[in-house]
């Protein structure tokens, strides 16, 4: 499987958690510029690639008008062969749904929406910096049902100050009474420079306790394997094995190309960063010049050191003569001594064919994956 990303660097407003480059309509208002020169850079892949998953994230890529976001899939469909895509997704906020734009996405070819609801508490969404409040969510994910998508993915974010943990089981309550097939559940990140990250720094903000973060991660993860959810990835929840096939993909290294300002690729053992600028962007695809500012040419111990990392935020954990197979290296070979370590010590796990977390160190699990690498 191979896939195909695609950032749209735009939003209505910039929230405050947020560190995904991106820009306001009062920054960047020619929308045709950037769509010319996305589909310059989608035309410059190889002739055969053929994706078998397509996602469009930002941004936002539903803060484009219907007009837009048509003319965004058309590029698309003109310029990259989708008879094998079985997957194409498209982030949404709420506040940006309407029928006409979802009457485009249907007729472009999406069949999956990431819809960012964050949270259904209204103190907790206005922190956030979200443009949306929870009965919009709920309405959002009401119109995308009746608009025929069936298979819906929710955001939320876990840690959010001031949020007890009757909140936090409010939330996943409110997400279980929805049924989306896929939930994704992730801590909240204190990035550099950004607004939540300067309160807490000046004492604005109180985050609950390490331990108090663990406990509503086991409970919400409880609640929803309790309603049918099924806990795939560290992070990721899906009812009837609906996972998300794209992130799957990164998951447990596959080759992708992302296509946009700040996209990245991972191609022929190659990973490629482009320029984290829009007009930057427009400028260089416009000029004929190749819109990275980062090439990587990655060993393939290397590669595989990073393989096994993500592929161990599978729950199912790694399979061995799999990961064998697709990287080169056997995993005892690759970082054996690391590995038997953390048998030790009870946080991974290993069956004759397989490699896994320790149920206990999935929400420690950056520490001890970090020394794999």
């Amino acid at each position: 499987m191979t896939g195909l990303y695609i950032h749209i660097p735009l939003c209505l407003s910039r929230c405050r958690y947020c560190d995904f480059y991106k820009m306001t309509p009062n920054e960047w208002d020619n929308i045709e510029l950037f769509i010319q020169c996305l589909e310059a850079e989608l035309e410059r892949l190889p002739d055969d690639f053929s994706p078998s998953t397509v996602f469009i994230g930002g941004g936002t890529p539903t803060a484009l008008e219907p007009e837009g976001y048509a003319e965004v899939l058309q590029a698309v469909h003109r310029q990259i062969d989708l008879s094998k895509v079985v997957e194409f997704t498209t982030e949404a906020n709420p506040g940006t749904l309407t029928p006409e734009k979802l009457a485009v996405m249907r007729a472009g070819g999406i069949n999956r929406v990431s819809i960012g609801v964050q949270s259904f508490n209204d103190r907790a969404l206005k922190l956030l910096g979200r443009i949306h409040n929870a009965e919009e969510a709920i309405n959002g994910y009401h119109m995308l049902r009746e608009a025929g998508f069936d298979n819906i993915n929710i955001d939320l974010i876990q840690s959010i100050p001031g949020m007890k943990p009757f909140d936090v089981l409010e939330d996943a309550k409110a997400v279980i009474e929805l049924m989306p097939e896929h939930i994704s559940y992730y801590n909240l990140i204190y990035e550099p420079g950004t607004p939540m990250t300067r309160d807490l720094n000046e004492g604005r903000l109180v985050p609950p306790g390490d331990d108090e973060e663990a406990d509503n991660y086991f409970a919400v993860k409880g609640e929803l394997e309790s309603a049918g959810y099924g806990h795939y990835e560290i992070s990721n929840f899906s009812r009837d094995q609906k996972h998300c096939l794209h992130n799957v993909l990164y998951w447990q290294g596959g080759e992708y190309f992302g296509c946009g300002p700040s996209a990245h690729s991972h191609w022929k053992g190659k990973r490629f960063g482009n320029v984290r600028d829009l007009k930057g962007y427009c400028d260089r695809m416009r000029d004929g010049v190749d819109p990275f500012d980062e090439i990587e040419q990655l060993s393939s111990q290397d590669k595989a050191r990073e393989t096994l990392v993500m592929w161990l935020r599978m729950t199912d954990g790694v399979d061995l003569a799999r990961f064998e197979s697709v990287t080169g290296h056997a995993v005892d070979t690759l970082c054996g001594h690391a590995v038997n370590s953390f048998l030790e010590e009870g946080l991974l796990h290993r069956s004759e064919d397989r490699l896994s977390l320790a149920s206990e160190a999935l929400f420690v699990c950056n520490s001890i994956l970090s020394e794999l690498v």
